[in-house]
């Protein structure tokens, strides 16, 4: 027919042993169809990178589910829920510390959220933000369009830890605060360390 059909991905790569380039992630989605502050980094100066473990993996994991859960929190309790999910964005993503390549999972018009404040109008809600450009998009995925989550599961399909990075696939699974109903979505997430040395710190110079 000649249509021409669009399909967003993600792809790892990495050089085998015979020299030859060869893919080792790879999830490809059809675009999703929707249904009918800004952070601060500090300057920092970095330390040399240590490897990733299966730990290390399951722990952020853990943290991103608690962050969302610590934004549902804030936005029940009519609290200031956009400053906690800065908080948290600036310690879980590592905008500020190089390329971030975010695809959210409801983003349709905007899909790809390369900067920090981008990614906070997904979590958080363009009407939050103020940000005419995300408006009719973004209803803030953390806190469920006003809903809520009150639980986030991971569940890995496979972990790879290569060096200082790593790569999770698998599914996480989302309990409605109100209704108690259960939504899967299927992730592919990267994970690098990033080891800082604070300008004046001396005695633990190096912080993970």
């Amino acid at each position: 027919s000649g249509d021409d059909v669009t399909v967003q991905y993600t792809f790892g790569y990495k050089r085998c042993g015979d020299g030859q380039v060869r893919i080792c992630l790879h999830h490809s989605s059809v675009p999703y169809q929707a249904a009918s502050s800004h952070m601060e980094f500090a300057q920092l100066s970095y330390a040399p990178l240590v490897h990733l473990t299966e730990h290390d993996v399951h722990e952020a994991q853990k943290a991103w589910g608690n962050a969302i859960k610590a934004i549902t929190k804030a936005h029940q309790q009519k609290q200031d829920f956009v400053s906690v999910a800065a908080k948290a964005a600036g310690e879980l993503y590592a905008y500020g510390h190089g390329n971030v390549l975010f695809k959210p999972t409801k983003a349709t018009k905007n899909p790809f959220r390369p900067t920090a404040g981008d990614a906070m109008s997904y979590f958080v809600g363009a009407e939050a933000m103020k940000d005419d450009k995300f408006k009719g998009e973004d209803a803030g995925f953390a806190i469920n369009g006003g809903r809520g989550w009150s639980e986030v599961a991971f569940d890995n399909h496979m972990l790879d830890c290569r060096g200082a990075t790593a790569h999770a696939m698998g599914e996480y699974i989302f309990t409605d605060a109100i209704s108690g109903d259960k939504v899967t979505v299927e992730y592919t997430f990267g994970y690098k360390r990033v080891l800082f040395k604070p300008t004046k710190a001396t005695k633990n110079p190096f912080r993970p």
